[in-house]
């Protein structure tokens, strides 16, 4: 199978080899009234940004968009009625007035809104009594939910039908290195093989982004394999046998989704390998598993999030603690 002149298909894995279209992001910087220490998530919610700062008193720091205006923090850790334990940062769900997120560790989702100047949470709900998802908890149709599988646990995902209170465990890591199972020094499976999911618009597919290798995959919402990807373009080299700190990560953050768009920032970082570029990239794809575009960004970016409304990229280098960077989207063809 042929996907345009830049992907092929080897023994069912479609292998990508260039994107026809490529380009440079040029931030705005923009500086913040207070700095932001160890930023976890973003996300834009009814024209609001918010940023997750897990290790500060007040969990959330909210923005006015088009401008990144300072609204105010918000969001104690606690146990009261607007507090917060830990969050899951692969849980966050945008909603028409807020977001969801899930707790790690009491299993409650909580739903949030910011007005009049206040962060508060309107809804709570236990979502799962004896099981706790490892990381994320994503919404798909039909009252399905997604998570990833435990450590330890041979199956790569779990599904959950809220309706029936009913856990499916589903899936099998892939095979893409040896992974050691009778060393106990050794990273377990899940590790060797963590991810960030996002699900279509429609919640009937969602793709999972690898962050030690340069693949992602494409599921149905039942977690039947659709599409698998491997982006041969460099850099692209695995390697478990060095130092944490010298192995390469790739795939990043949050990717989202706009209309049959996906956005995926790939932080392409050195490890080992002299030639890889300094600076992290967008790359833009559809739920085909087509490569449309990628994007150079002018500097490290940790984190982002996109503005359908406004046309607009708002990104943090979360070693760099007060400053925003805004990029225009490039217009794509529907």
């Amino acid at each position: 199978m042929i996907l345009g002149g830049c992907s092929d298909s080897k023994e069912g894995t479609i292998v990508v080899s260039k994107f026809e279209k490529s380009g440079e992001l040029i931030a705005k910087v923009q500086k913040m009234p207070a700095p932001i220490f160890l930023p976890r998530a973003m996300l834009i919610a009814n024209d609001k940004l918010y940023v997750y700062k897990e290790k500060e008193a007040e969990l959330f720091a909210v923005f006015n968009l088009p401008d990144c205006t300072y609204m105010g923090d918000g969001g104690n850790r606690g146990q009261g009625p607007d507090d917060f334990g830990l969050l899951d940062t692969r849980s966050f769900h945008v909603l028409k007035n807020g977001f969801n997120v899930l707790e790690s560790g009491s299993n409650i989702l909580k739903t949030v809104i910011f007005e009049n100047n206040r962060l508060s949470v309107v809804n709570s709900e236990r979502i799962f009594d004896d099981y706790a998802p490892n990381n994320g908890f994503y919404h798909l149709a039909d009252s399905m939910y997604l998570t990833l599988g435990n450590i330890g646990e041979s199956n790569e995902y779990c599904l959950f039908n809220k309706k029936k209170k009913l856990i499916v465990k589903i899936g099998e890591y892939p095979q893409w290195v040896p992974v050691t199972t009778d060393n106990p020094m050794a990273p377990p499976v899940f590790v060797t093989y963590i991810k960030t999911c996002v699900v279509h618009p429609n919640g009937r597919k969602f793709s999972a982004f690898y962050g030690r290798f340069k693949r992602w995959r494409i599921y149905d919402y039942s977690a039947n394999l659709l599409h698998d990807i491997d982006v041969r373009v460099k850099p692209y080299a695995t390697n478990f046998e060095e130092e944490v700190k010298n192995q390469p990560v790739y795939y990043i953050g949050q990717p989202q989704t706009i209309r049959n768009y996906i956005y995926v920032l790939c932080a392409n970082s050195k490890g080992n390998d002299p030639d890889a570029p300094v600076a992290s990239e967008l790359q833009v794809w559809d739920w085909e598993g087509r490569p449309i575009a990628t994007y150079r960004f002018d500097r490290k970016i940790s984190l982002m999030a996109i503005s359908e409304k406004y046309n607009k990229i708002y990104a943090l280098n979360n070693s760099i603690e007060d400053e925003f960077y805004i990029y225009d989207i490039p217009l794509l063809k529907n």
